[in-house]
């Protein structure tokens, strides 16, 4: 949107990856950022998180949790971006998949295999209660992510 960016989630199913009883899965109903430019060098950032934590989490923790972890990822944003363009130059400088898909690491899913997570049906994901597979209680793979400390913050 000319110098003004918008950077929007929201929680999708894949047949690939269903419920697991060792999870309770977060859904992101509409979150996001607006990044709008305020000069050559500066811009003012709105973010947006409209998530369902799912789980037994009573909704006054949800709340007031949200009033404080917003605000903290937010500084370290601000943070991280003071420091960006240092680190970049750093750190694969021309590697830049979100300009350039082609190089990006990660499998492509086919988007005719994806389904909206809609609203209406966000209390049948609950995954506590879902029957895990006999490999799955044997300690089978996960697909875990990475908490890599080469990050910017």
């Amino acid at each position: 949107m000319g110098t003004d960016y918008i950077i929007m989630n929201y929680s999708v199913k894949h047949p690939k990856y269903p419920p697991r009883k060792d999870l309770v899965r977060a859904v992101s109903i509409q979150t996001g950022y607006l990044i709008q430019s305020t000069g050559p060098k500066s811009c003012v950032i709105t973010y947006l998180a409209q998530v369902d934590p799912k789980g037994s989490l009573p909704k006054w923790v949800v709340n007031k949790s949200s009033q404080f972890l917003a605000p903290k990822a937010m500084k370290k944003m601000y943070k991280a971006c003071v420091k960006y363009p240092e680190w970049k130059q750093k750190h694969q400088p021309h590697f830049k998949p979100w300009l350039h898909p082609e190089q990006s690491p990660l499998p492509s899913l086919a988007l005719s295999e994806l389904s909206v997570q809609h609203a209406d049906s966000l209390e049948n994901i609950d995954e506590s209660s879902v029957a895990e597979s006999r490999e799955e209680r044997l300690g089978g793979a996960g697909g875990e992510g990475s908490d890599d400390d080469t990050s910017l913050t």
